[in-house]
């Protein structure tokens, strides 16, 4: 009888996403950048979407801070995908479907971690 606990079987299949010749798993967001995804993610939910819409100013604020999210989302594993690289590399499209990825991978990881804390074994 073993006394281990088996983290690895709550882990998502790995997911990827390809871009710029980079395979990059978002099926998880790393605990070491989870507090920053998710205030990131806060401020982005708090821009008026009406006024996101209508082009101008807001727009652009919301496209900086998509783009800010997919830097840090990558940069833990590739250092090179800085802001720089992200306005040289990838479109607007490529920025606004990464970004809700990024958002529904933690909408997920806080989904199953209350599943998990309402499953797991109490000591």
């Amino acid at each position: 009888m073993s006394d281990t606990v088996d983290l690895d079987v709550i882990r998502p299949k790995p997911k990827f996403i390809k871009l710029g010749e980079k395979k990059i798993d978002v099926s998880f967001i790393p605990c070491g950048i989870t507090f920053d995804i998710d205030q990131l993610m806060q401020k982005l939910s708090g821009l008026d979407i009406e006024e996101i819409q209508k082009g101008g100013a807001e727009a652009k604020k919301a496209f900086e801070m998509s783009v800010e999210l997919c830097v840090i989302f990558c940069q833990h594993k590739y250092s090179e995908m800085d802001n720089e690289w992200f306005l040289n590399n990838v479109d607007a499209m490529q920025v606004q479907q990464f970004a809700e990825v990024i958002k529904d991978t933690l909408a997920k990881s806080y989904d199953a971690v209350s599943k998990y804390g309402e499953t797991s074994p109490k000591n």
